[in-house]
C-alpha cells in the first residue's frame, strides 16, 4: 500500500558515513508514524525543489526509533544536497508505502537477493526479525561488487542469533555472469517459496529472469529497484 499526498516533518539526526561511496541519513521518528519493513519513502526539502531521486528505502526497523535511510552517493542535486544534511535540518515525507508487497510473509520461507545498497530494505527485514525473535526461514544471497558488504557486523550477529537465517556474501568482482548466476542457483534449494530482489536496476532484471529460468513462479518475485541518479 502506498500512502500519498503527506506533509510529514522529518528531523535529521545525523548523517554517518557507512564506508567509501555509502551514507546513512538518520532522522528523528515523527509521532504516530508507522512503517512496515520493507517500506521507502520520499523525501522533500522545504522549500527547494531539487534534480534527483527522492525515493528512499528505510534501512532502520520499524522496532528501531529512529528512521534511517542508506544510500550510494550520487552527483544529482538532491544527492548533494541530502549528502551534505546537518543535524536538526528540516525535511518531509511526501508520500511512503511500498508498491510491490515487498514484505516478508509470516510462517513462509523467503530467499532474499540484493545487490550493493539493495541491502537497505533487507537490514529492515532482519533486524525485525531479530528484534521479535521470529523464526521464518530466510536466505540472504547478497551480492557485491567487493568484500566490503553494508552491514556485515550486524547481519552476522543476527544470523548467529536466528537458527533459521542463513546468510551468503558473493564477491562478484572476479566472478563472470554465469558462473555468478550458477552459484546463486546453487544456493537455493527450493524454487516454491517467496523471492525478494533488491538492487540496481539490471542486477534486479537480470535476477529476475534467472529465477523465472530456474522455475520460480511470478507470483512470487518481488523486486525493489534501485536508480543510481
Amino acid at each position: 500500500m502506498v500512502t500519498k499526498n503527506q506533509d510529514i516533518e522529518l528531523i535529521a539526526l545525523r548523517n554517518e558515513s557507512e564506508q567509501t561511496d555509502y551514507r546513512s541519513i538518520y532522522f528523528s521518528r515523527p509521532i504516530n508514524f508507522t512503517f512496515e519493513a520493507g517500506d521507502w519513502i520520499d523525501i522533500q526539502f522545504d522549500g527547494r525543489k531539487l534534480n534527483g531521486g527522492i525515493t528512499y528505502s528505510i534501512s532502520s526497523s520499524p522496532t528501531e526509533s529512529d528512521i534511517r535511510i542508506t544510500f550510494r552517493e550520487g552527483i544529482s542535486e538532491f544527492k548533494k544536497a541530502i549528502q551534505a544534511i546537518q543535524p536538526d535540518e528540516r525535511l518531509f515525507i511526501s508520500q511512503y508505502g511500498n508498491d510491490y508487497d515487498f514484505q516478508l510473509k509470516k510462517n513462509q520461507s523467503s530467499v532474499l537477493i540484493a545487490g550493493g545498497v539493495g541491502i537497505a530494505p533487507f537490514r529492515s527485514m532482519i533486524k525485525e526479525m531479530f528484534d521479535n525473535k521470529d523464526m521464518n526461514t530466510v536466505t540472504l544471497i547478497y551480492l557485491n561488487q567487493n568484500d566490503n558488504f553494508l552491514f556485515k557486523d550486524e547481519l552476522d550477529i543476527w544470523a548467529k542469533a536466528l537458527p533459521n537465517l542463513t546468510i551468503h556474501y558473493i564477491s562478484t568482482k572476479e566472478i563472470n555472469r554465469k558462473k555468478r548466476e550458477k552459484l546463486i542457483l546453487s544456493l537455493i534449494k527450493n524454487t516454491n517459496q517467496n523471492f525478494y530482489i533488491s538492487g540496481p536496476p539490471a542486477m534486479v532484471e537480470s535476477n529476475e529472469h534467472l529465477l523465472i529460468d530456474a522455475g520460480v513462479q511470478v507470483r512470487d518475485i518481488r523486486i525493489d529497484s534501485f536508480g543510481g541518479y
